[in-house]
């Protein structure tokens, strides 16, 4: 099923690139049969002429023409309510707060009688 799906979107992807395609795998027939400067090698046109109208044709086909362009503009309004449950306060229970009376400070490099101070310097 994927295979498939890329098969479809490599196609509709790569759509404006098969005349370009045609005409490199078909370049000895386009340039001998189907191009229309052929009578004159002179301009070196090689079946540019037909893959340039190939190529308007595919450009055509991929754009809509001015009928189908039509776009109808409506309006719609979009109301969207969300109910917020309001919070009641009432119903919270109180907080009970202990002491943790193990704590022990155990920290014993306190060099509180240690200050730094900056050098003197003398002018």
């Amino acid at each position: 099923m994927k295979f498939c799906i890329y098969i479809f979107l490599f196609a509709v992807l790569f759509r404006p690139l098969f005349p370009i395609l045609d005409y490199a795998l078909n370049y000895n027939y386009i340039s001998a049969e189907l191009c229309e400067n052929r009578d004159t090698p002179k301009l070196e046109c090689n079946g540019k002429c037909h893959l340039k109208k190939e190529l308007a044709k595919a450009l055509k086909n991929e754009t809509p023409s001015s009928s189908e362009k039509k776009v109808e503009i409506t309006e719609t309004i979009l109301l969207y309510f969300e109910n917020i449950p309001v919070f009641n306060f009432q119903n919270n229970q109180k907080v009970i707060l202990e002491i943790n009376s193990r704590y022990k400070n155990l920290y014993v490099y306190l060099n509180t009688y240690f200050v730094f101070h900056p050098p003197i310097f003398k002018y």
